[in-house]
């Protein structure tokens, strides 16, 4: 399931926006990304000041908003330009967290405060930073570069998400159509005006699925006609 979103600003605010939008949008759609709704008890148990974690022998910084409890966490990825203090500056990690969700944003190696992980893939380290930090049932949102790092996590199915908000990835033509109309996964896919790369994409994909649904529906429509039919055909004969 891919849902849509074309956001038509200049490019000076453009990011911000994304940013901003994509953690709203999250809230508004943790259903249909987890059967568990978001918890009602907001207590907080977590602290402002960025952490640190070993990857692989290499240090890894990280913001993680923790509540007591809670049934569905957001990993926050970065693009070229930015790092995790961006989503600390927009009010995002606050606004997942009293939502009632674990927010994590971290520094991608050799970004912000991370260092670099120059023996470990970028689907590796995704993947390592995930386990270390025991993320499951969790909502990746990655911007631009990081699409490198999410699209592999996303179609490896290793660790399994809860769903994706890819915002203008790159990376994007590392798989065919096909492989993403196959995703079963919910996606809510983000993109500018002028990205006309993703954009294609994500409305062919939104085309072939309508056509499957609909030769579903057609088919599921011509068995229920059948069905009747061949019912009525029977009590003709029986008054008969």
């Amino acid at each position: 399931m891919i849902m849509e979103l074309n956001i038509q600003v200049n490019r000076t605010c453009l990011y911000i926006l994304l940013f901003f939008f994509a953690g709203l949008m999250i809230i508004y759609l943790g259903g249909s990304f987890s059967e568990k709704c978001a918890i009602q008890d907001t207590d907080m148990a977590y602290s402002e000041s960025p952490l640190h974690i070993d990857v692989n022998g290499n240090k890894v910084a990280y913001y993680d908003y923790l509540p007591t409890s809670y049934s569905l966490s957001v990993l926050l990825l970065h693009g070229m330009r930015f790092s995790k203090e961006n989503w600390k500056t927009l009010g995002t990690l606050d606004t997942l967290l009293e939502s009632g969700y674990r927010a994590i944003a971290v520094d991608l190696p050799g970004y912000g405060d991370s260092e670099q992980s120059p023996d470990l893939s970028n689907e590796e380290f995704l993947r390592q930073f995930m386990t270390k930090l025991d993320l499951e049932s969790t909502v990746i949102v990655s911007p631009s570069m990081s699409g490198g790092f999410a699209i592999p996590v996303v179609f490896s199915g290793r660790p399994v998400l809860s769903g994706w908000v890819p915002i203008s990835p790159v990376s994007i033509s590392s798989h065919k159509l096909e492989e993403y109309q196959s995703l079963q996964l919910p996606v809510l896919a983000v993109y500018g005006e002028n990205d006309n790369q993703f954009r294609s994409q994500v409305r062919q994909t939104d085309r072939q699925t309508d056509w499957q649904t609909d030769r579903q529906t057609d088919r599921q429509t011509d068995r229920q006609t059948d069905r009747q039919t061949d019912r009525q055909t029977d009590i003709n004969q029986t008054l008969e």
